[in-house]
């Protein structure tokens, strides 16, 4: 598959203002770290929270999309990303095999002391790329492996480390949300060091624009204080395809996996709101027979909107709550996010980051993006150009050409 790079090269690199902190100690610490904030797990009130979706006026009616990640709910959506239609995982998969080594010199030329994956699940993609960078560093690095999950991530770095050995790479996990990482390395022991942080699987799209500002801003300045933090760069991968079809095809893929997915979410709604006087109740609502599938490319807004669809007027009174469907009502329980590049320099400049170079597949306009810290770049007369010849090569063009 053709990939191509693109790079501002605006500035080089001033070693003069980079903090580096080789001659700091590396924190020290478990192989996973617990940095939660609170003991509750996501799922702790998910009952609560299907109710409180349910009970909102008309058109503002959703599911909570953790319904989706039950243990059942994992296995169906591992048969989706296996279908061929499904592009994003296999694309991505392939651009990151594909251009390894640049993405890794990259990450590596900055002298970062920490490489920490926000959302690292199972760590299938990170064996390689870590491999790589192991070739290009000479001093110490720690890789963080970020999730809320804690049985696979311990998991997951047991099977890391068995599969390949590094000369300089440290592994370790932290047990915590996006929102307890980003609290992690803003504290005092751990905010002098030099921080990389890699964002896959295109999950950046999932929210608003306004909400993806947030979260990008949460790791580039302190959240309590604003204080910018010693980042390195930031690798985002992000979905830009705006082909209709295809989108359609791997939100919905032929053989009905997508639908199981989604429509599995009932069946964890009964279970978690099932017991108790209210069992008839609940059953009735959330029969699999008063609900369909539902999705919609909306290219106004750059996004993939799943629903349930209700098939018929519902009423029923769930813990002293009172639930009223009427038949056709769609609420949205996923969306996925294809944003231009466009998109994605705009919501980076907000976050106070700049696109410095990208790696992209142009068949899917699938792109892993390089972001560093911004040096406000908005007026500075240079234009990005997406495709490049030869490949590898870095192309700069200035508006007045």
């Amino acid at each position: 598959m053709a990939t191509s790079v693109t790079s501002t090269m605006t500035r080089p690199l001033d070693k003069h203002t980079l903090r580096h902190s080789h001659d700091l100690p590396l924190p020290k610490g478990p192989d996973v770290l617990d940095i939660r904030s609170s003991q509750e797990s996501l799922l702790h009130n998910l009952d609560s929270k299907i109710l409180e979706g349910l009970s909102q006026a008309q058109g503002f009616k959703s599911f909570p999309s953790l319904l989706l990640w039950g243990e059942k709910g994992q296995v169906l959506y591992d048969d989706v990303l296996e279908a061929p239609e499904y592009y994003p995982y296999r694309v991505e998969d392939e651009l990151l095999q594909q251009r390894v080594d640049d993405i890794a010199r990259t990450v590596a030329s900055t002298g970062t002391d920490m490489l920490i994956e926000l959302g690292a699940g199972n760590m299938t993609k990170t064996a390689q790329f870590l491999s790589a960078i192991d070739n290009y560093i000479s001093s110490p690095l720690v890789y963080y492996a970020l999730d809320v999950d804690q049985a696979l991530l311990e998991r997951s770095i047991v099977a890391l480390k068995r599969r390949v050995t590094f000369r300089h790479i440290e592994v370790r996990g932290l047990f915590g949300t996006y929102d307890d990482g980003a609290n992690w390395l803003a504290s005092p022991e751990i905010a002098a060091y030099r921080r990389t942080l890699m964002f896959l699987g295109s999950s950046i799209g999932n929210d608003e624009q306004d909400a993806a500002v947030r979260f990008l801003s949460s790791f580039t300045q302190a959240p309590e204080t604003g204080v910018p933090q010693n980042v390195a760069g930031f690798l985002l991968a992000v979905d830009g395809c705006q082909d209709a079809a295809k989108i359609e095809a791997a939100y919905d893929v032929p053989g009905g996996y997508s639908r199981r997915w989604v429509k599995q979410a009932l069946e964890y709604a009964r279970e978690l709101l099932g017991e108790g006087i209210d069992r008839a109740e609940v059953d009735r609502i959330f029969d699999d027979n008063n609900w369909q599938f539902e999705g919609r490319w909306l290219p106004e807004r750059q996004r993939y909107q799943t629903y349930l669809t209700t098939t018929c007027s519902l009423t029923a009174t769930i813990r002293g709550q009172t639930i009223t469907l009427e038949e056709g009502e769609r609420l949205p329980i996923i969306s996925s996010g294809k944003w231009t590049r466009e998109t994605v320099d705009g919501v980076s400049l907000k976050a106070g980051l700049s696109i410095e170079k990208s790696w992209k597949n142009p068949e899917f306009d699938y792109n892993i993006y390089w972001l560093q810290p911004s040096l406000k770049r908005v007026d500075s007369g240079i234009v990005i150009i997406d495709e490049l010849e030869p490949e590898g090569h870095d192309q700069v063009r200035h508006r007045n050409e």
